[in-house]
């Protein structure tokens, strides 16, 4: 079944750059050396898997290639060089003696660009190939990760048993001729074509597992624990975005599928919430996390409400838009049975009696609802005192100390719920009332 992710998700969560310079997810990740790597990572961020083996396949490769700091030796020029050549001017559809004399005849006369490009992209070609069908049948290194072992053989069969084969050895011991280059340009742009295209990417895939293993070791990564369980467990984690993060804990049970926290406004509520979500995407991917430790199952999907705006196209409200987003997520819980959704101030939107209401209610049915995982915070406390009575709902506050009147965030997730009322504190130790009053104090110059 394919992982269920939306655009709200993505934009909450910031996996991708929405504006220029913004920071992302995806730009920590970012660092192939080739077009075709980027792409492929990219492929990799949009399509997080819903199957538990083919999770752990990814997870092996990247940790091998972690642990090996094995280099898969990409040559950036080169490639980019080859996709060119691959695309330039009209492909040979024969291969013609005449027309081989022909071209160089012209060539010769009157230069073009065209033919050195081919010449150039031929001898690209060529060196690529040789060098990589000597990475890939190196039995040196043992004990390779099956879908990594997979990937090597099929390069390897796909050289050895079509044309690519004959030219790797005819290249190393003699140099081209017009009638090489016609007939290597034939081969390359026209018979062989599909079978190179496939080579090139299943590189670029390697390239794509080969940065996530370059990034583990430069950020100190995790690789989580895929279970087939619905529990999840994460210890020390911390959110990427944050220098100096502090990290904190949380855990799901089967019996506890419900996280409900409270904090004060700038407690780190929803920092930790996004922390939480970027640490189940990555696993998902089968890359690394921010964590000390993660232990999680396999879920169909991941959706979060923590910025949603209003939609003035349609007409719709703050208040509507997180209506309309609810009983979406509600939609596809019914469809998938098997989600973590995070709700960041459910109903934040209307007025405080409308949210408590509706707060509860929302939780309340979702309370009912098994094989998913919430994640919901609010500052409304009161909704904690009713949600009591199920014991499938943990509680947890972000705890604030009070230092000389002003508030000192711990950023440490407790279990409880808070007690904490710093809204007026704040409006005092700012001096608010008095600002406005010395406002209306003053008359106007006549």
């Amino acid at each position: 079944m394919e992982f269920i992710i939306d655009r709200q998700t993505l934009e909450d969560l910031e996996i991708f750059e929405r504006k220029r310079d913004q920071k992302s997810l995806f730009k920590f990740f970012d660092k192939p050396t080739s077009h075709g790597g980027k792409e492929e990572l990219l492929k990799l961020f949009q399509h997080p898997l819903s199957d538990l083996r083919k999770i752990k396949e990814r997870q092996d490769v990247i940790r091998y290639m972690f642990d090996k700091k094995l280099s898969f030796t990409i040559d950036r020029h080169s490639l980019d060089y080859i996709e060119y050549y691959l695309i330039v001017g009209n492909k040979p559809v024969k291969l013609s003696r005449l027309d081989a004399w022909h071209k160089a005849i012209k060539y010769w006369l009157r230069p073009i660009n065209e033919i050195y490009i081919i010449q150039r992209g031929i001898e690209y070609v060529l060196e690529f190939l040789q060098e990589l069908y000597s990475i890939v049948t190196d039995d040196s290194e043992l004990n390779r990760p099956s879908f990594l072992a997979q990937q090597y053989q099929f390069i390897a069969e796909s050289i050895r048993n079509s044309e690519l084969r004959r030219i790797i050895g005819f290249y190393a011991t003699k140099k081209l001729s017009i009638m090489d280059r016609e007939r290597f340009d034939y081969i390359f742009r026209y018979k062989e074509y599909d079978r190179l295209r496939d080579i090139l990417q299943t590189v670029y895939l390697l390239e794509a597992f080969q940065v996530a293993a370059h990034v583990t070791a430069e950020l100190g990564l995790v690789f989580p624990e895929i279970t087939d369980s619905k529990e999840i467990e994460m210890t020390g984690l911390y959110h990427l975005f944050v220098e100096n993060a502090v990290v904190n804990d949380i855990r799901y049970e089967a019996e506890k599928n419900i996280y409900f926290i409270t904090g004060a406004n700038m407690a780190g509520k929803s920092t930790f919430l996004k922390a939480f979500g970027i640490a189940v995407f990555l696993a998902h991917i089968g890359f690394p996390a921010p964590v000390a430790s993660m232990r999680t199952g396999v879920f169909y999907g991941l959706f979060s409400t923590i910025n949603i705006a209003d939609n003035l196209n349609k007409g719709y409200s703050h208040f509507y838009s997180e209506v309309l987003r609810v009983k979406n997520v509600a939609n596809e819980i019914n469809r998938t049975k098997n989600m973590v959704v995070i709700f960041d101030e459910l109903f934040r939107g209307t007025n405080v009696k409308d949210a408590y209401d509706a707060s509860l209610a929302v939780i309340s049915a979702f309370a009912e609802v098994k094989g998913s995982i919430f994640l919901v915070s609010t500052h409304i406390v009161e909704v904690a005192e009713p949600l009591r009575a199920f014991k499938n709902i943990r509680f947890g506050y972000f705890h604030t100390a009070i230092k000389e009147e002003m508030p000192i965030y711990s950023y440490q997730l407790r279990d409880g719920v808070t007690e904490e009322r710093l809204g007026m504190l704040i409006i005092k130790k700012e001096r608010i009332i008095e600002t406005i009053r010395l406002g209306m104090s003053i008359s106007p110059s006549p």
